[in-house]
């Protein structure tokens, strides 16, 4: 089966240590027990996603190696706007840029080690089984960030009938606050995009959440925003959408 050869593909890429790859076998094989879901799953009977991807990607593929993260041309960057940036390329880090802040005010993990997340989600047993690379994201206590993040999602025509599974954590201290826009820009087609966000926002700390999907492509894309709110906390999104075929951005928030 194509899944457990990509599954293989990636171990194989990564190297990751005994007890990562145990977890990663974990999630894979509930993944597979539940896979994509159906019309059956409440939260789908409307929009069946396993219909929906084998109506229209022709033998999925859940690794890609034909990319190099440097491969996006430039112009897609904001300029007239001063930010800090995390660039994804064909769902591969390419840079993080966070020059506009005070360095010992946050902190930047870059890691492949998996979570044993608490979810009955198969899409989150998809994305931690084969999600490269992670970037963990703090931001310290009663700090705000002096720009906005973007963080940039850019694909290219040499992906297709693909599977990209990306995470990204993030961590707000006591009192401090993130602008988030979360921008895609689609030169492919006919691939899946499943984004998973773990926000973890501590008492008096503030998120604003944008995402803008503003290219004409038949993508079809999947996020799942786990937040965890404290007192007095304050979790924003919203969601400018016109450009993929299907879209759908799931909250599950918990309040502490």
């Amino acid at each position: 089966e194509q899944l457990k050869i990509d599954f293989d593909k990636v171990i194989k890429n990564l190297k990751p240590s005994k007890k990562d790859i145990e977890l990663r076998e974990k999630n894979l094989n509930e993944f597979i027990k539940n896979g994509f879901p159906n019309k059956r799953v409440e939260d789908w009977k409307f929009s069946d996603l396993n219909q929906i991807i084998s109506s229209n990607i022709k033998e999925l593929k859940f690794f890609n190696n034909q990319t190099r993260p440097d491969e996006f041309d430039q112009s897609t960057l904001v300029n007239n706007l001063d930010h800090n940036k995390i660039i994804f390329v064909n769902g591969l880090i390419s840079k993080v840029d966070f020059n506009y802040e005070e360095k010992s005010k946050i902190e930047i993990v870059d890691t492949q080690e998996t979570e044993n997340l608490n979810s009955i989600n198969s899409l989150v047993f998809l994305n931690n089984a084969l999600k490269f690379n992670y970037v963990k994201l703090i931001i310290k206590e009663n700090y705000s960030l002096n720009k906005p993040l973007i963080i940039y999602n850019i694909t290219n025509k040499k992906l297709n009938s693909n599977t990209i599974n990306q995470r990204i954590d993030f961590i707000l201290k006591k009192n401090s606050s993130l602008k988030l826009i979360n921008l895609f820009d689609d030169s492919s087609n006919n691939n899946f995009i499943n984004i998973n966000y773990q926000f973890k926002i501590e008492r008096d700390a503030i998120l604003k959440n944008y995402i803008i999907d503003h290219k004409l492509n038949s993508n079809i894309k999947y996020f799942f925003n786990n937040i965890d709110l404290e007192y007095n906390s304050v979790a924003e999104t919203f969601v400018f959408s016109t450009g993929s075929k299907f879209i759908k951005n799931e909250i599950n928030c918990n309040l502490n």
